[in-house]
């Protein structure tokens, strides 16, 4: 899932830089305080590796 996309629809008030900061794990996924979540699978499929940081 792009970030951008998940701006749109029933992701939309997480636009909201407040909601957005609020997300927190949840049973292998993660959830925000408004009660919106991911998918684990789908959060594991669309996840991208990162550069470790020195």
């Amino acid at each position: 899932m792009a970030v951008i996309s998940m701006f749109f629809g029933v992701f939309r008030e997480l636009a909201d830089a407040r909601l957005f900061n609020s997300v927190r794990p949840f049973f292998g996924s993660i959830r925000w305080i408004n009660g919106q979540d991911l998918c684990p699978d789908t959060l594991y499929e669309e996840s991208k590796p990162i550069a470790a940081k020195p």
